[in-house]
């Protein structure tokens, strides 16, 4: 079993891991502000003034072990005098709006929340703050990017496709990002010549200043627009968006793409959607997920708010703007004939894998070791983001039970995220000593893991979000040959698709019922591997990175 030391360890090591973003972060604007001087100072600057506090202490997390209770002496008092000198000023006086606009920003009402701080905004800290909510409201309302003058695209390349992302490898990795790069890299197997340009300011804004603003990364050119240190850099997301669509209209002057490709959230689409009517280039929207949906899940008194709604039908009239639309399942697929999109326009590219994972065979007997679990156990678990929705308490509430009843197996849930701490405490409410939580792990170590579990489960709760947006990893582990257990949601059980036994189907949110279903698979390896083969058959059949190629390059071809 695994020991305490064993866990004490593990949070050390993702305490380091922590450590090291944040002296990558900092290490990136010390080379950035050698090469550009004015923008780093820019960045910081805008940093400094949002949270002195959380910039010296990302500087001295930076910093060698032996000099950080010595900087920090001096560091820390300054930082909160700086902060106390902000605020002391007017802070008094209207700590009660503070909090009431930050409730109704946290809420979703940003009009009231924008409201409450005019009243004080002779502070300038206050004036900005209401400024931002104002920014971010007007980036979901109608029109964000006011129109620009057209440019002229002749003799466009074939085949050549602009990809518009969030962020992207190497500086964010992420389900995201790997699903952009499988895509691309795919598309360039495929023949295609795909590029990719992510949002204006990323990465620089997120503290890596030394980043190129082209990089290829496997033969796929990256593009990053960055500021320029001639002017303000916008610390709101219209103003941002309004530069990105400025920046990716010359990229489309200079690469001559035949098609866009924008992918959620809004963002992306309203920054296409202005660099097509300026330069004629038809776009692609790809709905990946409904990311007003996943917010507003992690409160109630989110859904219907002001944000809610505008957030939604600004990815409705992108979603119907766009010349078509791919998304992961035909569960999203129905969502997004009643947001008033045509079935016909809609194409679906699911999850998928590499073709090579089928094949693949990773050390799942040396992570098992690492974490003491004997080769005997019985390892349920998952590989994921650790947020609420995902349902890992039922999970734990499941394991439980099948101790008590006798049936014992080792749960392996590996990942971090907002709800780590919680089920760490349940661990401990529940007596599951030998549970395994190792936090964040790398990608090749993510997939041993992977290969370490032998039932894989996704115990998914029952909310809008999960009914309508499939997950990628049970795709890798059923690719893995792993029989999966998932809620009964309809983006879970179309990952089974037809095949007959390729996963269970349990109801969300049921621990008995789950742990039913573990317990058979517990005594059954022989089910648990003709469950893996069925399971592995689906994927080789629909969801692999080859044939989601296929399906965008017939896509591409229609709109060019």
């Amino acid at each position: 079993m695994a020991s305490d030391a064993s866990r004490q360890d593990s949070s050390r090591s993702t305490d380091r891991v922590s450590a090291k973003s944040a002296r990558a972060g900092v290490g990136g604007l010390l080379k950035g502000f050698v090469r550009h001087p004015i923008i780093v100072t820019r960045v910081v600057a805008t940093k400094v003034k949002s949270d002195p506090v959380r910039v010296a202490q990302a500087a001295a997390d930076a910093l060698p072990p032996r000099l950080r209770p010595v900087v920090g002496t001096l560091a820390w008092p300054a930082a909160r005098q700086a902060r106390r000198a902000v605020r002391k000023l007017g802070m008094r006086m209207i700590k009660a709006p503070w909090n009431e606009a930050k409730e109704h920003w946290d809420a979703g009402r940003v009009s009231q929340a924008a409201e409450v701080l005019d009243a004080h905004a002779k502070y300038p800290f206050v004036k900005r703050r209401a400024a931002y909510y104002r920014g971010e409201l007007a980036a979901i309302s109608p029109d964000p990017i006011p129109p620009g003058p057209k440019v002229a695209v002749t003799e466009r390349v074939e085949g050549r496709v602009l990809h518009l992302v969030t962020n992207a490898l190497p500086y964010t990795q992420a389900g995201y990002t790997v699903r952009t790069h499988r895509i691309v890299t795919a598309q360039q197997a495929a023949g295609l010549d795909p590029h990719v340009v992510t949002s204006w300011g990323w990465p620089m804004l997120q503290g890596h200043a030394d980043a190129p603003a082209f990089e290829e990364i496997d033969g796929i050119p990256y593009y990053r627009h960055m500021p320029d240190g001639h002017d303000e850099v916008p610390f709101e997301m219209r103003g941002r968006m309004i530069k990105g669509a400025e920046a990716v209209t010359r990229l489309v002057a200079e690469l001559k793409p035949q098609v866009l490709h924008a992918a959620t959230d809004h963002r992306n689409g309203s920054v296409a959607h202005a660099v097509r009517d300026r330069t004629g280039t038809p776009f692609v929207y790809e709905v990946r997920g409904f990311l007003e949906e996943t917010w507003a899940s992690r409160d109630p008194i989110r859904v219907g708010s002001e944000r809610h709604v505008l957030q939604r039908e600004r990815e409705a009239f992108l979603m119907r703007s766009a010349d078509a639309v791919v998304t992961l399942a035909e569960t999203m697929a129905t969502e997004i004939v009643e947001r008033g999109v045509p079935r016909e326009k809609i194409h679906l590219a699911p999850n998928a894998v590499d073709d090579s994972l089928l094949t693949a065979h990773y050390d799942g007997a040396s992570f098992r070791t690492a974490y003491g679990i004997q080769p005997h156990e019985i390892v349920v678990g998952s590989v994921s983001s650790i947020v609420a929705y995902e349902g890992f308490a039922t999970l734990l509430r499941a394991a439980a039970l099948l101790r008590d009843d006798d049936t014992p197996v080792r749960v392996l849930i590996v990942g971090d995220g907002t709800e780590r701490e919680n089920l760490l405490s349940l661990v401990a409410e529940l007596g599951l000593k030998d549970a395994v939580l190792p936090g964040r792990v790398g990608p090749e170590e993510a997939l041993q893991a992977q290969d370490a579990i032998d039932v894989f489960v996704c115990p998914r709760e029952d909310l809008r979000v999960t009914r309508l947006v499939t997950p990628l990893k049970p795709v890798e582990a059923m690719a893995l040959g792993k029989p999966v257990v998932l809620s009964d949601l309809p983006a879970l059980s179309e990952l089974l698709g037809s095949s007959d036994g390729a996963g269970l189907l349990v109801p969300a949110g049921d621990p008995a019922e789950l742990a039913k279903a573990i317990a058979g698979l517990r005594e059954d390896p022989d089910r648990r591997a003709a469950m893996g083969e069925a399971g592995k058959a689906e994927v080789a059949a629909k969801r692999t990175w080859s044939r989601v190629a296929e399906t965008y390059q017939a896509l591409y071809r229609s709109l060019a």
